[in-house]
């Protein structure tokens, strides 16, 4: 799948984006469930796609992230940790996207 890095003022990757096309927002959940010490805390609402931005909750090795189409019909899904900044573990949830 191809990501879209997103950068600090480090240059370190802290967050990325994806093409939603194909995916969709349960999907999304499904790939972060298949990441080792992953775990899902909230998933997409019914008819998530009219009514939240923010629609899949998880962590990672004790880290907060967050999955969210953040301009509503958006053709990118953001990911990244919750808040947003470095964490060591974006580095293993953006390849768990980047090899789906």
């Amino acid at each position: 799948m191809k990501v879209y890095d997103i950068r600090d003022p480090q240059d370190r990757i802290f967050a990325f984006e994806i093409e939603n096309l194909g995916v969709g927002r349960r999907g999304v959940c499904r790939i972060v469930e298949r990441i080792p010490g992953a775990k899902v805390t909230r998933r997409p609402k019914f008819l998530s796609w009219f009514r939240e931005a923010e629609f899949c909750e998880f962590t990672v090795d004790g880290e907060s992230f967050a999955a969210e189409e953040p301009w509503g019909d958006n053709s990118r899904y953001w990911i990244g940790p919750k808040p947003p900044r470095w964490v060591a573990q974006a580095e293993k949830v953006r390849d768990a996207f980047a090899n789906t």
